[in-house]
Formats: structure tokens, C-alpha cells, sequence
């Protein structure tokens, strides 16, 4: 027994009339994603840009250069690094900071500009500062540096001395260009949403007044029959 092909039923919009539709309303689907880019690529320019700087910090282990010994200091620096890693953005460090660098900042409002980090599987710290401006957060991740660099010297002692050694290895440098916001991809963004909601809106309208259209061609067909049997 065969199976009788599917037909779809009367008045149903298909992918052909979808298209039509789009087809139909095309300028006013490109004046939407014109207008939405202009208006994000504007509202993107007027926020203030901000710049993002890094320093590095290496975490060692002091004793003799035995290979024993340097593989059990390897291990000890990478089970510190996490601990280093929350003293970074502590209230000790994070008010040496306010005081060396006289920010008229609270401990909390300036740890939300700082982000750090391990490298995986290594004993580096990366410490990452975002500021309005670029001298500030170049200064700011070299201060949260040296201040967690001096913390772990006074607190972080064994028998035999400091437990572990932090090196600055990679100084904070002053961005040369901002790292947001980004203008071309809000742009971009902005016009895709607008492509997007005027499609929908010319859908919309678009298959409204078709089926509004199909049933007038009803009801004049059945006027018309009417007639006829009259």
C-alpha cells in the first residue's frame, strides 16, 4: 500500500513565500540593520575605552640544587601558587597598593579591576589590571605585584627561611592601544539584531496580510457560487 503524499494544507505559508515576503520588504530590512549599526557603533563611542596590563610573577622554591630536592621544590611552588594567587587580591596587598600608588579607591571597588591567575601546570602568576587609564593600570599590576612579592617574604616562613621566592619576571608595560570597547563588533552586532527584528516585523506583517487576502478570495468564491445556484 503506498503512502499518498503530504499536501500541505490551504493557506499555509511555504519557504517560496517566505521568501517573497522577505523579497518584498528588503529596504526596510536594510534601513533597520544600517540604523542599529550607527546607533551601536555611536553608543560604543561614547564609553570610556580601557586598558589592560599584565605583570608576571614566578614562584621558586629555595634549597640545593640536588635533583631530588628541585623536583620537591617544583612541587611545593605549584601547591602555593593557588595561595599566592588569593593574597593577591587580599586586603593586605590590595591596601598596600591604595596607599603606595594614593588611589581614592576602596580595597573592594579596586579588586574588581584586577584579575589573577595561574598558568596552568606552571609556577607563574599572571596579574592582570583594567583601567580607564593606561599609566594607572600599568603601575597598579607592577604595585600588586611587588606588594605580594614583599607579603609572601614576611608571612610565608619556614625553618630555614622564606618557604618560597617570587620573582617579578615580567613587568607591567603601558598599553598602546585600548582593549575596549570594540567599536567595528558592536557595530556588527548591533546591525544583526536589526536585520533580525525587522525580518521578523516583515514576516509578521507579511503573513498577515496574506492570510487576510486568502480569505477574501474565500469568501468571494463562495459569493460567487451563491450567485450561481440562485
Amino acid at each position: 500500500m503506498r503512502a499518498e503524499p503530504m499536501i500541505a494544507p490551504t493557506g499555509v505559508p511555504t519557504l517560496k513565500d517566505y521568501g517573497r515576503i522577505l523579497l518584498s520588504g528588503w529596504v526596510l530590512i536594510l534601513v533597520a540593520g544600517l540604523l542599529s549599526a550607527a546607533v551601536a557603533w555611536l553608543a560604543t563611542s561614547l564609553v570610556e575605552p580601557s586598558y589592560t596590563a599584565a605583570a608576571r610573577v614566578f614562584v621558586t622554591a629555595p634549597g640545593s640544587p640536588s635533583p631530588k630536592n628541585s623536583l620537591d621544590g617544583n612541587r611545593g611552588s605549584l601547591v602555593r601558587v593557588e595561595s599566592y594567587v588569593q593574597l593577591a587580591t587580599g586586603e593586605q596587598v590590595l591596601r598596600r597598593v591604595i596607599a603606595s600608588q594614593d588611589l581614592p579607591i576602596e580595597p573592594a571597588e579596586l579588586k574588581q579591576d584586577i584579575t589573577v591567575v595561574p598558568s596552568p601546570g606552571s609556577a607563574l602568576i599572571e596579574i592582570t589590571v583594567v583601567n580607564s587609564d593606561a599609566e594607572v593600570a600599568r603601575d597598579v599590576a607592577n604595585s600588586v605585584a611587588v606588594n605580594l612579592i614583599q607579603l609572601v617574604r614576611e608571612i610565608d616562613l619556614g625553618a630555614d627561611g622564606p618557604a618560597s621566592e617570587l620573582t617579578l619576571v615580567d613587568a607591567a608595560t603601558t598599553p598602546g592601544s585600548p582593549t575596549g570597547p570594540v567599536r567595528t563588533s558592536n557595530a556588527l552586532l548591533g546591525a544583526c539584531m536589526g536585520v533580525v527584528l525587522a525580518s521578523v516585523l516583515v514576516l509578521a506583517r507579511g503573513i498577515s496580510r496574506d492570510s487576510i487576502d486568502h480569505r477574501d478570495q474565500i469568501e468571494q468564491l463562495l459569493e460567487h457560487s451563491m450567485g450561481e445556484k440562485r
